[in-house]
């Protein structure tokens, strides 16, 4: 029997509100009605791996064993939902077995489009602006998003494939210029479905009914996009579609070092852009009814995967772990950026969370934060697809509150959310993108949820110089604003009380432990280790 939560999600992947089991097809309905798919299954294999976890011991990594052991005592029955959220609160002990990142990206094309099933996650991303037949602007989002649950050597101990070991989002949003925010409910399917399909050549992912296919072997493009969804913000769950065709893009973009976003001692992502994707005829988007054809516009798509990213994981390097042990922790999050000029030229920056700034994090109070100023790094691609590092200044100048929900599950937290964002940088930008202002195309905030419980805000934007012309279109993405620690634990079944709360708390290192640390990584041999493999991530995307 299925409980409500997956029933609804694989409802909604097949593009109905209502789930009817008579309605699949009858390989869908055997996988469904699987052991393999059981809500007894998913908490028997996660309990399974966190057996494994509490008898794993890794130098200068912090045992979880309370916490590994109070989550087994919660998953006798884990929904596929709740065994992904249970996956995001694990500790940083979570690599083993995961696909690694080299020393070097070594990234190649067609081949590096696919989806990675080895590595815990990966994503592809679509984001643009287009102009309407009935004169208006529109945006749209769509990002497929794919998670491992457990290490591929777990998974095969299971029975699992690759596939099966999948759990997978899409999350898909509409915005009308001046009007409404549309964002689909988070959708979440599990590979043990068979509602998933993965290929290579011609490139293929799909969710259900919804999809990303290349139209062609040996190229992504033309490229084919199709989703749907419910946003269940309103009592009227209002439908919002999109049908979009891309012919070509403007070249690769290799983001961090050559393409790695870092790649550090094991650790890190995998990551690249393609700005300029030519929307062609025929493309069309939907909002409660409403179909509007598409006549011009330009996307962005990104492509990013790896280990060690979400839950951040530890190194392989024994005198980076160390080094770690005494370093300032990171608050975790970031605000990324890709900036699509009319001239041609394309921007894509990002401003990594940092402890100086925890005034603006997490803010829920009656006003908003001041004004938050920031260093930005990322690229700049020229007019002839030449790209080049690019750095510079943000100042977030306006805050919008989080007050709505795309789904009435994933209530609004009321946290603050930036605005309005003014960019200084520095060449190698032309001097008339030196300064460039960024204002969001609604009113009200532009806020979602992923499936995991954590809030963000994702949404359309407009570029202005500082005289208030137009100059292009953008995104925004704002992370790690929210506090929803306690909405994660009742979303994985465990009790969002205080004793929960504590146990989930990142562990802080004693006297003890950064003693040994320092007198680790002081050691010649290990200090010398330790610089090779800092100079090794810096080169590979770690400052990024």
């Amino acid at each position: 029997m299925l409980d409500a939560n997956t029933a609804d999600n694989i409802a909604r992947a097949l593009w109905t509100e209502t789930f009817e089991l008579s309605t699949l097809e009858p390989r869908t309905a055997e996988f469904v009605n699987s052991a393999k798919n059981s809500n007894a299954s998913f908490g028997e294999r996660m309990r399974g791996y966190l057996q494994d976890l509490k008898k794993r011991s890794i130098s200068f990594v912090p045992s979880y064993a309370r916490r590994y052991e109070f989550f087994i005592e919660h998953c006798a029955e884990l929904s596929a939902h709740q065994a992904y959220v249970m996956s995001n609160l694990l500790g940083s002990d979570t690599v083993e077995g995961y696909e690694l990142l080299g020393e070097t990206a070594g990234l190649q094309f067609p081949r590096d489009h696919r989806v990675f099933l080895k590595y815990q996650v990966g994503w592809h991303f679509f984001v643009g602006t287009a102009k309407g037949a009935n004169g208006k602007t529109y945006s749209a989002e769509l990002m497929f998003w794919q998670w491992a649950l457990l290490p591929p050597p777990v998974a095969a101990r299971f029975g699992l494939s690759d596939i099966e070991n999948q759990v997978m989002e899409m999350h898909l949003a509409v915005t009308e210029e001046g009007g409404r925010h549309y964002r689909a409910a988070p959708l979440l399917i599990a590979g043990t479905t068979s509602l998933i399909d993965v290929r290579d050549d011609p490139f293929r992912w799909a969710i259900g009914k919804n999809s990303i296919e290349a139209q062609q072997r040996g190229d992504l493009f033309p490229l084919h996009l199709q989703a749907k969804g419910w946003d269940r913000g309103t009592g009227d769950h209002a439908e919002l579609a999109i049908d979009l065709r891309f012919s070509k893009g403007k070249g690769i973009l290799l983001q961090g070092g050559s393409g790695c976003s870092p790649c550090c001692a094991g650790i890190g992502t995998l990551y690249y852009s393609i700005p300029g994707l030519v929307l062609e005829p025929g493309s069309w988007l939907e909002t409660d009814g409403n179909r509007v054809e598409l006549q011009s516009g330009i996307f962005w798509m990104d492509h990013q995967w790896g280990t060690g990213f979400l839950p951040s994981g530890a190194p392989m390097s024994a005198p980076l772990r160390a080094a770690s042990v005494l370093a300032t922790p990171s608050p975790g999050g970031w605000d990324w950026f890709p900036l699509q000029f009319d001239d041609n030229y394309e921007i894509t920056v990002a401003a990594m969370h940092a402890q100086a700034n925890s005034q603006f994090y997490f803010q829920t109070g009656a006003e908003p934060p001041g004004v938050m100023t920031v260093p930005v790094a990322g690229k700049l691609m020229n007019p002839q697809a030449e790209t080049s590092d690019l750095k510079g200044t943000l100042s977030v100048t306006e805050w919008v509150k989080a007050t709505h929900s795309n789904d009435a599950a994933y209530p609004p937290t009321g946290s603050w959310y930036p605005n309005r964002w003014e960019f200084t940088f520095d060449e190698p930008a032309p001097s008339h993108l030196r300064n460039v202002v960024m204002t969001p195309l609604v009113a009200g905030g532009q806020m979602g949820y992923f499936a995991n419980g954590a809030e963000y805000l994702e949404g359309g934007t407009k570029l202005s110089a500082p005289d208030g012309r137009q100059i292009g279109t953008g995104f925004a993405e704002a992370t790690n604003y929210a506090n929803t620690q306690a909405f994660q634990a009742k979303l994985a079944g465990l009790p969002a009380d205080e004793a929960t709360m504590k146990l989930l708390q990142r562990p802080v290192p004693s006297a003890l432990d950064k003693l040994a640390a320092l007198l680790y990584t002081i050691w010649p041999p290990n200090a010398k280790e330790l610089k090779r493999v800092l100079d090794c991530c810096s080169k590979n995307g770690l400052s990024s």
